[in-house]
């Protein structure tokens, strides 16, 4: 008489907790000094941007305008970048890059930095007129709109011959002619 073979059974894998990993990371992290917990957080806050970030919120540190002249500046190029081949296209755009280039800007003219926000200004409306035209829909524009706005103001408010200078020359750089065409002229005195 033959024998029956037991049917191994085959053996799902257990769903890995996260959650199981933080009590031993804890436990690791507790075992490190002060000065080695501050090189870690350093060597990951340079290596990730996003992770650099959260940590200048959560520990509220005032950049200096150096600082956010260059998260600006960065800024803009990855808002408006695209890839030449999607040109006509409604191609995808870093929404949240627009975002960053506003906060930027609201915070330089809150540190009193107006021709340095105008600068900025002059180069997003540069890039950002181009990706307008380069697009199918241009479905940025109230995104670079939005950016430019708080500089506009804060421009009008210091008004006189400067001011227009710069509107006027805003238009110059307008490769579509109508991203914040009413403000523009109204400031440059063509209205």
């Amino acid at each position: 008489m033959a024998k029956k073979r037991k049917k191994a059974l085959r053996k799902v894998p257990r769903k890995r907790s996260v959650t199981g990993r933080l009590p031993l990371i804890e436990k690791a992290l507790k075992k490190r000094t002060k000065a080695d917990l501050i090189k870690l957080v350093i060597e990951w806050a340079t290596n990730n941007a996003d992770f650099s970030r959260a940590l200048e919120t959560e520990l509220k540190i005032q950049q200096p305008a150096d600082v956010v002249i260059a998260d600006i500046d960065a800024a803009i190029y990855r808002a408006t970048d695209f890839d030449d081949r999607d040109l006509n296209h409604n191609f995808d755009y870093d929404y949240d890059a627009y975002e960053d280039v506003k906060r930027g800007l609201e915070k330089l003219i809150k540190l009193g930095q107006i021709e340095e926000a105008q600068t900025l200004a002059l180069l997003l409306m540069k890039y950002g007129s181009y990706q307008v035209e380069c697009s199918d829909e241009g479905m940025m524009t109230d995104d670079i709109e939005a950016c430019l706005k708080p500089v506009i103001r804060a421009v009008k408010a210091l008004g006189g011959d400067s001011a227009r200078q710069w509107a006027s020359t805003m238009l110059l750089k307008d490769s579509v002619g109508f991203i914040c065409e009413k403000e523009l002229k109204r400031l440059a005195g063509h209205t």
